[in-house]
């Protein structure tokens, strides 16, 4: 199972770059630094994972890594533009010295701009039913505008304080974008309307306990394991869901949603290995 995930992995890190050049511009070389970052590529595997899931009904997931390219396009993108100056100010992801920092703010904001376009050209020119393009276009863009992961990142930057506030910033930022990944996958196999819903259910569970596991690594994690600074969150009143309820209440949170989340998916019958195994990673993880 671990071998496959390294094998996909390895994949998406292969087609993610075909196309971007090496030797052109500061941008082109700034989208080769930024995709060349290893790092989870957690949201391509569970869209292609959950599609594998379907094998026997004739889905092949190796058919949709140009939406699995896109989606994690998307990600990077978000990463980017976070870790500017003018957002959260970070210094190294992933380990490594951040777009800005590697070249400079500028080129970041475009890279991350370019990422975004990429993404969508990548789905406009996927290779399946034009009404399924729609409606993952929908379903993505949805994810990321001000309903979700953009309006979420200007509430954690406008946070006031207010605990009440925590995990609707952490379902906008972090679990709409997730949940679009599962969301499209089960747009790809055909899913009825009332399982998608069971699956958005489920994505915005695990996505909102994804983002307390890393407000605990904020606190509790090893800085060259996670590849970033740590205990920034209390330096820059971030709403870090620990410092406002505790490691307790948290931890048991992660709990109560990783195992609402199993039994919706049982349900559902997704029995696949794999995405089993990143939704239990997402939430137990040392990094």
């Amino acid at each position: 199972m671990k071998q496959k995930i390294i094998a996909i992995t390895k994949e998406i890190n292969i087609k993610m770059l075909k196309g971007i050049s090496r030797k052109g511009s500061s941008l082109d070389m700034a989208l080769v630094y930024a995709l060349e970052v290893q790092g989870k590529r957690l949201r391509p595997l569970l869209f292609l994972s959950f599609i594998d899931a379907f094998n026997e009904n004739g889905f092949d997931y190796k058919d949709y890594f140009d939406i699995a390219c896109a989606i994690e396009y998307i990600h990077t993108y978000s990463l980017i533009h976070d870790d500017l100056p003018s957002m959260d100010n970070d210094d190294y992801r992933r380990g490594q010295p951040t777009v800005h920092k590697k070249f400079d703010p500028a080129i970041a904001l475009l890279a991350g701009d370019t990422l975004l376009t990429l993404a969508l050209e990548k789905i406009a020119d996927s290779k399946i039913d034009n009404n399924k393009i729609v409606e993952i276009m929908k379903i993505i863009t949805k994810s990321i505008g001000s309903l979700g992961m953009a309006g979420g990142q200007a509430l954690d930057l406008g946070f006031s304080g207010k605990k009440e506030e925590i995990f609707n910033i952490h379902k906008m930022k972090t679990a709409e974008l997730i949940t679009a990944a599962i969301l499209s996958a089960a747009e790809i196999i055909g899913m009825s309307k009332e399982k998608k819903d069971k699956v958005r259910e489920a994505g915005i569970l695990i996505g909102i306990a994804f983002q307390m596991a890393d407000d605990l690594l904020d606190i509790e994690g090893d800085e060259k394991l996670v590849g970033k600074k740590l205990n920034k969150d209390i330096e820059n009143d971030s709403p870090n869901s620990v410092y406002f309820y505790g490691k307790d209440f948290i931890k048991k949170e992660i709990e109560n949603s990783y195992k609402k989340t199993i039994e919706i998916f049982n349900k559902l019958e997704i029995n696949s290995d794999v995405f089993l195994y990143l939704i239990k990673k997402m939430v137990y993880r040392s990094k």
